[in-house]
């Protein structure tokens, strides 16, 4: 009954967020699935023509990547050869060879056995209700084929003779998916991912080494692919990193197959819609309007891809070119010494040309020195960042240390940065922008007025994480909730309220109210997630005396009230927290080190949660499908006179 009901509301408030025209597409779109389900020929109903080609000068770019990527390359390679896979905090059973029994793809890494419905038609497969659903995402993680860059790299650097063992992992996956079968069918992103796997790896390898029946399913492979993403593409509330990742695809699986009907129209008119999807997606002050660092580099490297499959890197539009421009430099004041930003909205570890099967922690920085490279600006190189197959295939700036100071407020997207001079760097980020993009903002968290603070190299104030998608409501709410973000809540409200995994039944709008660098930094800004419930506006000041004081300043403007409010602040898990005896303040420390006082002035008073069950407080997810206490000050009360002061010291 619960999974029956919780289905109703989504389907309600799923249609709330869509607009006439949306919904006279979706009843075309659910039309058009059902007439898709009688395909049954397999992949030999798959009709295909033409030659198979490959992407122009991937193969020498390979061939000259440095020693040190050539090592990282090999050990990673060296994984997939002893048939060794990690992805998203899930492991697979060891395979009884390589390339593995068709079988392999089907299993669930949870219990190493089949997954139910592998075979059911890919729109029948339900996995968005009920509380306890099974989690996909690590299953179609691996059947997007990444690990097999890496393999084909090592194979043409170190001169493997991998050739085979290449083609048959592409076999055994078609042997093991036919088309529209099973849940790596499901989403256009998973399979265009999948196409620009397999169309990199065939043309670092190159299509002349294959024999002709690899060579004939190959071009089947990318004509079924092309085929099912241009039938469905994700449109109105769905056109978020998807859209761009289908465009993508249909890029590069049209110059791998460049007999498929009307492939050269169809790439021109993927790329000119890329184009247009940068600029709606990213903000003229180059926040990602999904409001997620990390989706905003995974869309960009997308378009890169794309731009260098085609040759077009080099010659891109100046309105691009400055889009790009401005999304490096908003990139560049979000990170601290290491080159790390916050994991601000969802992260899930997504990539396009992944070098390891690990996350990586400085992913956003590997994509800004792409975009440096490819539009020729050095100043924009990060601090730092990890080698990667990327670098060599889309290429990369050198890092650069150079640091912005002072203060910044990027006013379309809605984020306002301090930056000190005195330390190295101490960086401040202030959330004031909307909950996410377009109707459903799928991958925004209700973090209305949130901040984050690192110091040097060292995170301390941070974001929660995302944890789950899918397979758990219940986890997955409480990583969106305003209690778990650095912010205030009111009588255990959030700001803003979830319908489902990726839609909000209610979204708090932010705004800033004034912004101003001397004689002090200073950001005010504000949100209505409480005028409905409490008539009540949440006001955030945050003030930074230009040496080693943050303060911060909540107010609740409009109606009285007397209930009682949290002003949260979650730690870094390598960070430890005190309490002080009067409970005023907490002393923050790593190693013994004094690294941030928190203190209250005001009525409220602090205590430290830590990884606690019940609430949900006290957790992080750093990665995908991984979580691990941490402490969470909370300062609790009633707010005297409506206003809280609480003031951060960089110690």
């Amino acid at each position: 009954m619960k999974s029956v009901l919780g289905r109703a509301a989504w389907y309600r408030d799923r249609l709330a967020a869509m607009s006439a025209a949306e919904i006279a597409h979706r009843l075309v779109e659910t039309a058009s699935k059902q007439t898709a389900r009688w395909h049954s020929g397999g992949w030999d109903g798959v009709e295909s023509f033409g030659p198979l080609t490959t992407i122009p000068g991937i193969r020498s770019r390979v061939i000259a990547s440095s020693s040190d990527l050539s090592a990282l390359i090999s050990c990673e390679a060296d994984k997939v050869r002893a048939g060794r896979f990690c992805l998203l905090g899930a492991r697979w059973p060891k395979p009884s060879s390589i390339p593995p029994d068709p079988s392999f793809w089907r299993i669930d890494p949870e219990d190493g056995g089949p997954l139910p419905q592998w075979d059911a038609y890919a729109f029948d497969i339900s996995f968005r209700h009920g509380m306890n659903t099974r989690d996909m995402k690590p299953i179609v993680e691996l059947n997007r084929l990444q690990f097999l860059v890496p393999l084909a790299a090592d194979a043409l650097v170190e001169k493997h003779d991998e050739f085979v063992l290449l083609a048959g992992m592409i076999r055994s996956w078609m042997a093991g998916n036919p088309p529209f079968r099973g849940p790596s069918w499901i989403y256009g992103i998973d399979a265009a991912l999948r196409v620009i796997s397999v169309a990199v790896t065939l043309s670092i390898i190159g299509a002349d080494r294959l024999d002709r029946v690899t060579r004939s399913a190959a071009l089947r492979f990318f004509f079924a692919h092309l085929d099912w993403i241009k039938r469905f593409p994700s449109l109105h509330s769905s056109a978020n990193n998807h859209r761009i990742a289908e465009l993508a695809g249909l890029v590069v699986g049209s110059i791998m197959a460049p007999g498929f009907p009307d492939a050269a129209a169809l790439r021109e008119n993927s790329w000119r819609a890329l184009l247009a999807e940068i600029d709606q997606q990213i903000h003229p002050d180059g926040v990602g309007a999904e409001q997620s660092p990390s989706y905003a580099a995974f869309s960009i490297e997308l378009f890169l891809v794309a731009a260098t499959a085609l040759g077009r890197e080099g010659s891109l539009p100046a309105t691009t070119v400055d889009r790009l421009s401005a999304w490096c430099e908003h990139s560049l004041w979000l990170m601290d010494a290491d080159a790390k930003v916050p994991a601000i909205g969802d992260c899930d570890d997504c990539r396009v040309i992944a070098t390891t099967q690990a996350p990586e922690p400085t992913y956003v920085a590997s994509v800004v020195a792409a975009v440096s490279g490819c539009v020729g600006r050095p100043d924009l190189a990060p601090p730092a960042k990890d080698p990667s197959i990327r670098d060599v295939i889309l290429g990369s700036a050198a890092v650069a240390p150079a640091q912005r100071v002072g203060m910044r407020s990027f006013t379309n997207g809605g984020y306002s940065i301090i930056r000190s001079r005195h330390k190295d760097p101490v960086v401040l980020t202030f959330d004031h922008g909307p909950i996410g993009y377009l109707s459903i903002a799928a991958h925004g968290h209700a973090d209305a007025l949130s901040i984050w603070l690192s110091v040097g190299s060292q995170p301390v104030i941070v974001d929660a994480g995302t944890y789950l998608y899918n397979p758990n409501r219940k986890l997955r709410d409480q990583f969106r909730d305003t209690a778990v973000h650095n912010t205030l809540s009111l009588s255990g409200i959030g700001s803003s309220r979830p319908s489902g995994p990726f839609n909000w039944a209610r979204k708090a709008n932010a705004r800033l109210v004034s912004s101003e660098a001397t004689p002090i930094a200073r950001v005010v800004a504000e949100h209505d997630g409480y005028v409905g419930l409490y008539g009540a506006r949440h006001r955030r000041t945050v003030e930074f005396d230009d040496v080693s004081r943050f303060t911060i300043i909540d107010e609740l403007v409009g109606a009285p009230t007397d209930r009682s409010v949290t002003v949260s602040f979650l730690i870094d898990p390598s960070c430890q927290s005190t309490v002080e005896p009067d409970r005023s303040g907490v002393l923050i420390t790593r190693s013994n080190l004094q690294l941030v006082r928190i203190s209250s002035a005001g009525p409220l008073k602090a205590r430290v949660v830590r990884g606690d069950q019940a609430t949900g407080l006290g957790w992080l997810s750093p990665s995908y499908c991984v979580r691990v206490p941490t402490d969470q000050i909370l300062f609790e009360g009633h707010l005297r006179d409506r206003r809280s002061t609480i003031t951060i010291d960089v110690l």
